[in-house]
């Protein structure tokens, strides 16, 4: 391996845990390397188990720094920059997007949740020394099977029930219907998918809808993988000056020409460069 070289590996989920979890990654840095991403608000939560340096949160509208580290995360309605700095290995659960709901948990986008309140104690003890010991698939599968384990089938005639198929096919379809649409396939009046929604994701219809928006015309640019705020930030600024009509801008990206530009210029700002 190169010096300062980061690893990224991605694992299915273990059997069971199909439903819940999407996919695992572990990703590693070695002392003295230094990685910057955006963290893409693509409708699904994340659970992640971090051992080494903690890493830091930027949020690109107000450059407010948190420290990040392991937690249990919700479904973001904005993009991050996250930046990380070597010695450190994380391991990450893409979930379901109901899968927090089916483990009974409320767990904020910007406000993590420790993972022992989900999970139980020992399963990030667990995975943090299979780690360090340089058995990640080991550490991923035992992640993907405790979330498996917690998490229960939604309730027969439930509007859980009724909205998962509806939320996966959104994620499919690139978010690009409308929350009147979600309403039709769920068999639910609009206020009653309104207030469903709210309940089951933490964020409005039209707020998962435009981040899934946004996540897929990103990754259209970038590929799969962690997402390089410079590759965001080329994507945004050829974008904005290819002089679309506003209303084609908000329905394919999931934001305005003005928030497009509020987030080029933070992802720059993030990374100390001229938007």
């Amino acid at each position: 391996m190169a010096l300062k070289q980061v690893v990224y590996h991605r694992y299915p989920p273990p059997p069971g845990a199909h439903g819940i979890v999407e996919h695992l990654w572990v990703v590693r840095l070695p002392d003295g390397a230094v990685e910057r991403e955006v963290l893409l608000p693509d409708g699904h939560g994340l659970v992640t188990v971090a051992v080494g340096t903690a890493g830091v949160h930027i949020d690109p509208l107000s450059l407010v720094r948190t420290t990040d580290g392991s937690g249990v995360r919700g479904l973001a309605d904005r993009a991050f920059v996250r930046e990380q700095h070597g010695p450190a290995v994380r391991l990450g659960a893409q979930l379901d997007p109901v899968a927090l709901a089916r483990t009974g948990v409320h767990a904020g986008a910007h406000d993590p949740v420790a993972i022992s309140d989900v999970l139980g104690t020992g399963v990030e003890e667990e995975c943090a020394t299979a780690l360090e010991q340089g058995r990640d698939a080991d550490a991923a599968a035992t992640l993907g099977a405790a979330l498996a384990a917690h998490a229960v089938p939604a309730p027969v005639g439930s509007p859980l029930e009724a909205l998962t198929p509806v939320l996966r096919d959104v994620v499919e379809q690139r978010g690009l219907v409308r929350a009147s649409d979600l309403a039709r396939r769920a068999d639910l009046a609009i206020g009653v998918l309104h207030r469903e929604i709210v309940e089951t994701l933490g964020i409005t219809p039209e707020a998962f809808l435009a981040a899934v928006r946004f996540s897929a015309f990103v990754r259209d640019a970038v590929g799969p993988g962690p997402v390089r705020p410079q590759d965001v930030l080329a994507v945004l600024q050829w974008y904005l000056r290819a002089g679309y009509p506003p209303r084609e801008v908000e329905r394919f990206t999931g934001l305005s020409h003005v928030e497009l530009r509020r987030l080029e210029a933070g992802i720059a700002a993030a990374l100390g460069v001229a938007a």
